[in-house]
Order: C-alpha cells, then sequence, then structure tokens
C-alpha cells in the first residue's frame, strides 16, 4: 500500500498508534492493523507504543523485529518514534529507584534502536508542568546518563513539551544546556499540538455534561474562549466569573473551568514563538479531540499552527494524536480509524497551502 506524499517535503505526516488504542483495546484490530489504517489514512510514519501493544514488551524477540520490518515494507511506511512512558509506579506498592529508570531507559532506547525508531519520545518531570504529576517522572540527571547510548546508537530524545508549559519554559531547556555541556546533542524539544489549544474542545464539554456538569454553563464558557480567540483577544476568565456565578455552577462545572484554566489559560501560545523554535524542534504531535462539520479541529487552529512551523523551517514528522476517543466512548462508539483519516486530510491541506 502506497503512502499518500504531499508536496511539503520537509514536513511529513504520521500517526501516533495512541489514537487507535480502544481499537486495539477492544481487539477490533491488532498492531498489524493498526499500522495498516494509519498507511490508509495515508500516513508515512508510526509512532508506536510498546506496553500498549507489542505483546513481547519488554522483550523484543528477532522473529518479532522481522514481522515489524515486514509490516514496514507491505504498508509503504517508517517507524519514526518509540515511545517511553516514566516506568516509575509501575508498580502499586512501590517506585522504580533512579539507578532502575536508567536501566529502563536504557531498554527503550535499544528497542527504539532494533526497531528503525531514529527518536524516543520521553515524558519527563516537566512536560505538563512542574510539580503536577503526583510521582516523580524521568528528570535531566537521569536523561543525562542515558544520553551516552544515544550517541552510540544515533537516537534523539525528544522531550515533549505539553499544556500548560510552552517552548520558552526554562524547566525544558536545562536538558538542552545538559546535552551542550556535554557534547552529545541527542536530546530535543518536542511540541505538542496542547500548547496552541484556544478553548475548550466538544470532546471534553461534551463528557462533562455526561459527568453532570451543566450544558449552558459550559457552552456559555467555550463561546466566552472562542469568541476572544476569533477577536484577536487574551480570553481573561476573571470577566465573565460573575455571570458564570449567576448561573449558579455545581462542582463538576467548577472542575471542568479549574481545569480548562489551567491548561488553555488565556489562549494559544504564540504562533511566532513557534515560527521561532520551529527549526529546532525534533518531533510534533498533531494533536486533536474532535473535528468540526467542516473537517476542522474544533480548538486548535491547525492552518496558523502548520503555517508557523513551516515558515520556520520545521523538518520532521506532525504525528496524529487522537485523545476523542476517551472523551466520546461512553456516550458510543468513536470511529478512531475515520478520525485519523479525516485529520490526515486536513494536515495535507494544511501543508499544500
Amino acid at each position: 500500500m502506497k503512502s499518500v506524499t504531499t508536496k511539503n517535503y520537509d514536513i511529513k505526516l504520521g500517526v501516533s498508534l495512541y489514537s487507535y488504542q480502544d481499537n486495539y483495546y477492544f481487539h477490533k484490530h491488532d498492531l498489524e492493523g493498526c499500522i495498516a489504517a494509519a498507511a490508509g489514512s495515508g500516513a508515512q510514519g508510526i509512532e508506536v507504543f510498546a506496553e500498549m501493544m507489542m505483546p513481547e514488551w519488554p522483550y523484543i524477540s528477532d522473529r518479532f523485529v522481522d514481522l515489524w520490518n515486514g509490516w514496514m515494507r507491505r504498508y509503504g511506511v517508517e517507524p519514526v518514534c518509540f515511545d517511553h512512558f516514566s516506568d516509575r509506579g509501575m508498580w502499586k506498592n512501590k517506585q522504580l529507584t533512579d539507578e532502575q529508570m536508567v536501566e529502563r531507559g536504557k531498554l527503550y532506547i535499544r528497542t527504539a534502536a532494533k526497531l528503525g525508531c531514529p527518536i524516543v519520545r520521553v515524558l519527563h518531570n516537566e512536560h505538563i508542568g512542574p510539580g503536577v504529576s503526583p510521582y516523580r517522572l524521568t528528570d535531566v540527571k537521569i536523561v543525562e546518563q542515558l544520553l551516552p547510548l544515544c550517541a552510540e546508537l544515533d537516537i534523539m530524545l525528544a522531550l515533549e513539551l505539553h499544556a500548560p508549559t510552552t517552548l520558552e519554559d526554562p524547566a525544558h531547556h536545562q536538558y538542552l544546556e545538559m546535552a551542550e555541556r556535554l557534547g552529545l546533542p541527542y536530546v530535543g524539544l518536542m511540541a505538542d499540538f496542547s500548547m496552541y489549544e484556544y478553548c475548550a474542545s466538544t470532546a471534553d464539554v461534551g463528557l462533562a455534561i455526561r459527568q453532570g456538569a451543566t450544558p449552558e454553563i459550559l457552552e456559555f464558557y467555550r463561546n466566552s474562549q472562542r469568541e476572544a480567540y476569533f477577536r484577536g483577544e487574551p480570553f481573561i476568565y476573571e470577566e465573565i466569573a460573575d455571570q458564570i456565578e449567576k448561573l449558579n455552577p455545581n462542582d463538576v462545572d467548577r472542575r471542568f473551568i479549574a481545569m480548562q484554566n489551567r491548561m488553555v489559560g488565556q489562549g494559544p501560545e504564540s504562533y511566532e514563538t513557534l515560527k521561532q523554535y520551529a527549526s529546532s524542534l525534533v518531533y510534533c504531535h498533531a494533536k486533536f479531540y474532535d473535528l468540526d462539520e467542516d473537517g476542522q479541529v474544533d480548538n486548535i487552529d491547525y492552518p496558523k499552527v502548520i503555517q508557523a512551523l513551516k515558515d520556520g523551517g520545521y523538518k520532521g514528522y506532525l504525528s496524529s494524536e487522537f485523545e476523542g476517543n476517551r472523551r466520546m466512548n461512553d456516550a458510543g462508539w468513536v470511529d478512531e480509524i475515520e478520525y485519523v483519516r479525516r485529520h490526515q486530510k486536513l494536515m495535507r491541506e494544511c501543508l499544500e497551502k
């Protein structure tokens, strides 16, 4: 099966198999089926989650590598990224030590090299903001001990930058400074499109309403976010807080608004900053939760995000990361394969403009 290529040779399109998590979990598709679905969407690259979809993990046999390489050739795609979750909390009754985390990290790097993935995505302490995670993730001292192996195997560690953090957040830059000090440039920044959300997604709103939130309040809140964005102004919650209170919000409403205020804040991160950083990014998660009737992502301005990446000289993959599934499946089965296909179509259109 041949993949659809874009006219922009610097940016390629991939799919994170995380997008098909429910198809895999409910045995609608096996790993090969998920790869085939990604190729059928027009994607050129595959991001794989070993814990989720590789039955042999953490020990990958030569037989599986042969199967994997055969799938890559059969479906005309290439491995792009191997995901490294922080496994510090993998046991219920204890957390891994730093030494164990280093060895675990080396396992991910060696497996990525074995499967032909040039990038390992790393969840690190600062990826969603310092002090947010209930337990410590991979940190700069651990990453420092992984870089010699990365250099030996030519593997890049991609640090995921996720809302509410930003590209300019100094918490991430300590990793780059460490790599520069060691002369081992094998760690880089990875942009997650959550940084460019300008309002709550309809997927989140729908889920909150089914959990007991007040439709009138959430729709007013989301419309206020959207109106501010399309006026070209930051969203200031304090300007509508009194109106929200007059609607008598319940606890579910308050939790939803507090989470959205933390994650989306006043609106998307600066597109100009993205343009400035684009050429130094090593990977991108093209996150989305829902698509509107026009095929646009309903809370991220994809034309502007992708234009900033193009203008800034980004040369890497944009991998679809669909997270609407677990937000909408309680209301009925979500067709992950169709969502990703439509998302790939949207990104191709943005690239070809």
